[in-house]
């Protein structure tokens, strides 16, 4: 099965938000939520990835024209981001995967990813 929603190019999500969720094909359901901490999270039973942002006053999470996805405060100052800056393209966007990962494509390749759930 495939994630409910992708963070394409030009679009951000506010804080507090559940971005994506997701089946899992052993039938556990995957969520990735933007909390009010400023900390984004990968859940399944249990967090299984966090951006270590907590308390960094982040306010919205960003995928940028050039593919990064950046993590801004509320005066728009960049607080985390994927580093996968680059030359222009055609599409970027964020998916969460049903193994349970966030993948970063650029044009079709994966640029950035977090690591599957053990």
């Amino acid at each position: 099965m495939t994630s409910t929603q992708r963070l394409c190019t030009g679009q951000c999500k506010c804080m507090r938000t559940s971005l994506m969720k997701c089946m899992q094909a052993n039938g556990q359901m995957s969520s990735f939520y933007l909390q009010d901490d400023s900390n984004f999270v990968i859940y399944g039973w249990k967090p299984v990835w966090a951006s270590d942002t907590y308390r960094k006053d982040g306010h919205r999470l960003c995928m940028q024209d050039d593919c990064n996805l950046v993590m801004y405060d509320k005066k728009g100052g960049p607080k985390w981001s994927t580093d996968t800056y680059g030359q222009c393209c055609k599409m970027c966007h964020l998916t969460l995967t049903d193994d349970g990962r966030l993948v970063l494509e650029r044009d079709g390749e994966e640029i950035w990813n977090t690591p599957k759930p053990e």
